[in-house]
């Protein structure tokens, strides 16, 4: 057994000059772990012996500028471009002298901490005496020094590369060739390793450490001249020199349990009343010890060392990690970490979850331990001895894994309450010096920073060293993009670059929020910076809500709160909205003010109110709750899981909570960690609708279709008068490969019985003029007024639509406009926006507008308006496009289709009419779709099958029947990639169910590409999936000359394929058993010539076809529309 953190330092070794580990922090906080006292770092002194150019000493001296740091190195030039470099950054309290440690005495006083590093095992015995010696010489009478080393047995390993090397160099006559034949060398440990070498890791590690040596031209040591020792050997000279062994840097390497049960064990038998500095040898020997990083001490303060590292002492720490989150690798509980060194962590444990998210608030601040102490004896409801062995555990993860920062005293980024916002001066858009390029950079935990802004970040970075907003346009007026804005902050945060306190950064946020109206990703950062604020305070909870602003108000807060319990939001909205003028800090009216505005999809209105709800109330799970809620509503999907979290954190027992995570999860497609939610919503209240409703749609966009209608249907039988789940059970219908055609026609029929029918008592008869030969008013519905696959059908209706003979009006129920809004106004002679109008009255609407033929372009998709057509609001209403199958309402009188996707006989599944066109369709292709490429497979690489379709089509029969293609042709691989897929846990989810029918995973690219013009030069052959066929990918696969097989299934979803490939003259490719489809697959792959021929003309013959004749289609669309009203006359007369 090991730990992740000792196994990289023990593989790496020098940990170089600028390093946490070696930080004077660090060095203090492991002190006191070992039970020893040492100096505050505000005023301490510090002295680096080696130092180079000073980098090591500059995050110190920054971070405290009242103490003082020294460094000293034999090389003038590095001491000349280090002191250079610290009057660049204002470190006036960082001192570089050229010199050696022998050489120093004690005329630049005591230090308190000596730091020592990548030296001393390369200088000859005698100068490693005199180092130790002149280091005792120089400790304060509280000192530490830091000195590294590699030791045995460990190092056994270097001086085999390092005979190699020299057997390989031997004939070498200068450094560059000696270097030239050590890289030679070098590659027989790198690529030439046997497997069966049972020394092949460590020989590889210590080989790796000469390749990095021997590259760094401006060592200050030799490599090769590596002088190892045992460490009692090392602890033998230090004592000589008057110091006394502490410990190790890494707390945990002195711990024998950390190595596993038979090593504490063992080593607590052999090594019994023996000094802690044999029992450390044992320890080495047990564990191969090659690099130690010890902590030494005046020898007469021995006494106090406790030997071990105490780790009850870590309560008195303060803490601190860059993790980011990740979206979850599979896992329905824990999480996937980052830092920006690359470091990862994957847990399962609840609890190191808590402590992350909650530090990852604070970063680049740190916390102590008893704040993450009460944040989990809020979160689980514990004893407070439960809850520190919680955090102990946590803890320690993050130590064994070195993801965390500690440090006894206030951390380097704690600056007083008034210290402004800064940025280091390598940032601060300061002119560009010579030795720029050479320049460290770096942040206050001593670590590297490999970040160099980009132009356009430069420019955000330069506002805000001057002092103005990120926000701010550029010299020419032109506004940074909001993207670049909330990626340059974010990056800021993750590298720890932004100096000054918690406060300056939360109001800088704030600010720039108002200066575009929250039209900036910021709010992830400024709900973290918010929440750091509350933890400092040690406020865990704590609601906004005022029962009564005064009485005065009383009358209208009453009015308000009956308004939004009747969910009049309407007219709720003003009522809230004057609330909040007269009383300004009444967190209640911010609240109904911000619901009734997301409840009637003004989104970014409802923002700013949400935004002065979390002001008011930063620790109330409810400010979160909405603004999650808000941020989804505006596809912030990250931003709205950032307020998703906290809301769980300040209400782990609020389902309401977990709930507005789940639903910011699913709209970011990460459907396992949305389900979990969803779950945990109803754990604790499992009549929550809201959570029932939602984990339904969850399913369904993860494709278990089974579980969405089993879900369904126990929402349906809780809230059966309501529209969205019985939608939600219909959808799910549409792909069960369980249910037969009657059987889901059947479940239409109940809703309409339940839902619609009722409504016919509202109809009334319609003042419609009884005659078809005038100008139609024809009314479209639809929420995908705006970039959405289908407008490659609509649009060039809309625009093709004979306006002598028509009126058209578009009754939108849009949440956000876009460019494509804008283009599709253009073609309606009216525009009604629905979203704030509820069903009656937008029924009523349409009626007062003269309504001729009301057409439904959603079915049951999201946003439909259903409601409407139950009511009867125009004479003639028609369903078409967008859902491709029954709407089950006898209120509609026809659906639009083709033979082929209603073929005769088939009525009995249609609540409506049947409309049959020569195509139920037409289609336009987007222009960048580009041309048609050569036959993949003439390139001599195999055969690629593939389907660019949702997740839910993709069922245990297609699984089933595109493996059984794959195993008759076995160097034949397949695609598939949509969006879906985006998620890794749902792409390796469908790689097991291939690998269960026997395909291997190196056989499938499963991913998602946007747009998926080029993924679709690589397929040879589409697959279309059953029982309910793909959708516009169809289409596109025959614009881009890749041919597909499809199963004719039920009508009219089933069918679809089978419509496309008749219009283009490819009946052939239908098929209508799993049999046929396998056999058809393999005999198309089998005729390459044959493929290629119809690659080359498929487009062609797409051209030619019913397809994409606009005009036609057109010209039969609007006759049926004038048949269907004609009918109605004479129905009237």
């Amino acid at each position: 057994m090991s730990y992740p953190a000792y196994t990289h330092r023990q593989a790496a070794a020098d940990p170089g000059r600028l390093a946490p580990s070696h930080s004077p922090a660090r060095l203090r906080a492991a002190a006191h772990l070992y039970g020893v006292e040492s100096v505050p770092l505000e005023q301490a002194r510090v002295l680096a012996i080696g130092c180079g150019d000073g980098a090591g000493l500059l995050p110190f001296a920054l971070a405290y500028p009242q103490a003082q740091a020294v460094g000293i190195d034999a090389s003038e030039a590095l001491i000349a471009q280090g002191t250079e470099t610290a009057r660049r950054l204002g470190a006036a309290n960082l001192a570089l002298y050229v010199g050696l440690a022998a050489d120093v005495g004690t005329q630049l006083g005591r230090f308190d901490y000596v730091i020592v590093t990548g030296l001393y095992s390369y200088l000859a015995a005698e100068a490693q005496q005199a180092l130790l010696q002149a280091c005792a010489q120089l400790l304060s009478p509280l000192g530490i020094l830091y000195l590294d080393c590699h030791v045995y047995p460990g190092a056994k390993s270097l001086e085999v590369v390092r005979d190699a090397i020299m057997l390989h160099g031997h004939a070498a006559q200068n450094d560059t060739e000696l270097r030239q034949s050590a890289a030679a060398a070098l590659a027989l440990f790198r690529d030439g390793m046997a497997a069966a070498n049972p020394h092949g890791a460590t020989l590889a590690a210590a080989a790796a450490q000469f390749e990095r040596a021997l590259g760094d031209k401006a060592a200050a040591v030799d490599p090769l001249a590596c002088n190892p020792s045992y460490f009692v050997e090392l602890a033998g000279v230090a004592a000589q020199a008057g110091l006394a062994y502490l410990g190790d840097a890494q707390p945990l390497s002195e711990l024998p349990l950390s190595f596993g049960q038979g090593v504490s064990l063992n080593l607590s038998l052999m090594a019994m009343g023996q000094p802690s500095t044999v029992r450390q040898q044992y320890l080495d020997f047990a564990t191969g010890r090659a690099f130690r990083q010890c902590l030494w001490f005046a020898q007469e303060r021995a006494a106090e060392a406790q030997g071990t590292p105490d780790l009850s002492r870590l309560r008195d720490l303060r803490f601190a990690t860059g993790l980011i989150r990740l979206a979850a690798q599979g896992q329905e509980q824990g999480a996937t970490y980052v830092n920006h060194l690359g470091r990862a962590l994957i847990t399962h444990e609840a609890d190191v979850v808590t402590v992350v998210d909650t530090l990852a608030h604070a970063w680049p601040a740190s916390m102590p331990y008893s704040t993450l102490l009460a944040v989990l004896l809020h979160k689980n409801q514990t004893d407070e001895t439960v809850a520190r062995k919680a955090l102990d555990r946590a803890l320690q993860a993050l130590l064994e894994n070195d993801l965390a920062h500690y440090c006894l005293d206030r951390g380097p980024y704690e600056a007083e309450t008034n210290a402004p916002l800064q940025l280091p001066a390598f940032l601060a858009g300061q002119q560009p010096h010579a030795s720029d390029s050479a320049s460290p950079r770096f942040n206050l935990w001593h670590e590297t920073i490999n970040y160099v802004p980009s132009a356009n970040q430069a420019a955000i970075l330069a506002h805000l060293a001057a002092g103005r907003l990120p926000t701010t346009p550029g010299p020419d007026g032109t506004p940074a993009d909001p993207a670049e804005i909330g990626e340059t902050l974010s990056l800021l945060k993750r590298y720890a670059l932004a100096l000054g306190n918690t406060q300056a950064w939360a109001e800088m946020l704030r600010r720039s929020l108002d200066s575009v109206d929250g039209q900036v990703p910021l709010l992830g950062l400024y709900i973290s910076a918010k929440a750091t604020l509350t933890l400092n305070a040690r406020l865990l909870s704590a609601s906004g809500h005022q029962p009564n602003p005064g009485p005065s108000l009383a009358p209208q807060v009453m009015r308000m709160h009956n308004l939004m319990v009747q969910q009049a939001y309407i007219e709720a909205e003003p009522v809230a909205r004057q609330l909040t003028k007269v009383a300004p800090r009444f967190w209640d009216a911010w609240e109904a003010l911000a619901i009734s505005l997301f409840s009637t999809f003004r989104g970014r209105e409802a923002l700013q109110a949400g935004l002065t709800m979390l002001d008011l109330a930063p620790a109330d799970s409810q400010s979160h709750i909405v603004l999650a809620a808000i941020l989804t509503q505006l596809s912030r999907t990250s931003e709205a899981i950032s307020a998703g979290r906290r809301a769980v954190e300040l209400g782990p027992r609020n389902a309401q909570a977990h709930s507005a995570l789940a639903d910011a999860l699913a709209a970011e497609r990460r459907y396992k960690e949305a389900q979990a939610s969803n779950l945990a919503a109803l754990a604790l209240d499992p009549k929550q609708r809201k959570a029932r409703v939602n984990l339904c749609k969850t399913y369904i966009d993860a494709g278990e279709v089974s579980l969405a209608e089993q879900t369904a249907r126990e929402v349906v039988a809780m809230f059966p008068n309501e529209a969205v789940p019985r939608s939600n059970l219909l959808f799910a219908l549409n792909y069960s490969e369980e249910r037969t055609a009657a059987e889901v026609y059947q479940a239409y029929q109940e809703c309409d019985q339940q839902l619609f029918q009722p409504l016919r008592a509202k109809w009334r008869p319609h003042a419609n003029p009884r005659h078809a030969n005038r100008k139609l008013k024809i009314g479209y519905v639809s929420p995908d007024f705006k970039q959405h696959s289908g407008n490659n059908f609509v649009e060039l209706v809309f625009a093709g639509h004979d306006r002598q003979a028509f009126e058209l009006t578009a009754y939108a129920e849009l949440v956000q406009e876009d460019e494509v809004t804008a283009r599709f106004k253009t073609y309606f002679d009216r525009w009604v926006p629905t979203a704030k109008l509820n069903d009656a009255d937008l029924a009523e609407k349409i009626r007062a507008d003269g309504i001729d033929i009301l057409i439904d372009l959603a079915g049951h998709t999201q946003g439909n308006r259903l409601g409407v057509f139950a009511r009867k609001p125009a004479p003639v209403s028609v369903t078409w496009m967008g859902y491709g199958y029954t709407t089950g309402l006898s209120a509609i009188d026809y659906i639009i289709m083709d033979d082929a996707m209603a073929p005769a006989g088939c009525e009995a599944l249609f609540s409506e009419k049947i409309w049959r066109l020569k195509t139920s369709c037409a289609y336009r292709p987007g222009a960048a779709m580009g041309e048609v490429s050569d036959l993949p497979a003439l390139s001599g690489n195999a055969i690629t099958f593939g389907s660019l379709s949702r997740a839910i089509r993709i069922n245990h029969r297609t699984v089933r029947t595109w493996a059984a293609i794959l195993r008759r042709l076995p160097n034949a691989r397949l695609i598939v990639d949509s969006g879906s897929y985006r998620d890794a846990p749902m792409s390796e989810a469908l790689a097991a169910r291939f690998a269960a029918h026997g395909v291997s995973r190196d056989r499938l690219i499963i991913g998602y590409h946007s747009p998926p013009w080029d993924v679709m030069r690589q397929i040879d052959i589409g697959l279309d999936c059953f029982p309910h066929n793909s959708g516009t990918t169809l289409v596109e696969f025959i614009y881009m000359g890749v041919p597909y097989l499809t199963l004719a299934d039920r009508p009219s979803v089933g069918r679809l394929g089978s419509s496309i490939l008749k219009s283009v003259g490819h009946p052939e490719l239908i098929c209508h058993t799993e049999e046929e489809y396998v056999d058809k697959a393999v005999a198309l792959a089998s005729d390459l010539p044959a493929l290629a021929k119809i690659r080359r003309n498929l487009r062609q013959a797409m051209h030619d076809s019913v397809l994409m004749d606009e005009a036609g289609f057109i010209q039969e669309f609007e006759m049926g529309l004038k048949k269907m009203y004609t009918q109605w006359c004479e129905e009237q007369a």
